[in-house]
């Protein structure tokens, strides 16, 4: 754990005594799964030869909440990254962190299967049919996820709105202070999304 002396800033986080950062990295790109990887939701019939989905945030029992379920057996979730989608993985910032231990290289765990997990469609399929919105129940064992411990070691992608990692918002001056636009709340600012 990290300490703060007299007002010293120290390398680590404040927010619990005992933290660790683990990346969840899958077997495959989670927004791209196709036909071989889901079934129509329930049954074992396959959907159609088109047919795209997406099991990451926003699907209920996604193969991500599956992992994180994993994670969360042995230690407390405290913040969980954006998808990666370059390198299939998910940051996580766990508390109480003596759950897990991992080999000499970090590992913790090595190529779990994501079982029970739902995808929602993204491109439809023509039959059998699979609309766009619609959910599909991700095939046992066709995804797979590693943990390993990671480092805040200051390498962390800069957010910029370009990249999707900032939002315009109100505020980058107060509203008493005349702006080009004269709006009440000030100039716009940039804020994490």
């Amino acid at each position: 754990m990290t300490t703060k002396i007299n007002g010293a800033a120290y390398p680590g986080v404040w927010v619990e005594k005992k933290v660790a950062f683990v990346k969840i990295t899958f077997n495959q790109d989670l927004l791209a799964l196709d036909e071989n990887d889901t079934y129509l939701l329930g049954t074992t019939t396959a959907p159609s030869a088109t047919t795209v989905a997406a099991s990451v945030f926003g699907v209920v029992e996604s193969a991500v909440v599956q992992a994180l379920k994993t994670l969360e057996t042995r230690a407390t979730v405290l913040a969980v990254s954006t998808y990666n989608a370059t390198d299939f993985s998910v940051d996580v910032m766990l508390g109480n962190a003596e759950g897990w231990f991992s080999d000499a290289n970090g590992l913790i765990l090595n190529d779990a299967p994501v079982l029970n997990a739902q995808a929602i469609v993204t491109t439809g399929g023509v039959t059998p049919t699979t609309t766009v919105g619609s959910l599909l129940t991700v095939r046992p064992s066709a995804v797979t996820f590693d943990l390993e411990f990671a480092t805040f070691d200051g390498a962390m992608a800069v957010g910029t709105l370009a990249n999707g990692a900032l939002a315009i918002g109100p505020g980058a001056t107060p509203g008493n202070i005349p702006s080009p636009g004269n709006t009440p709340t000030g100039t716009p600012g940039y804020y994490p999304v």
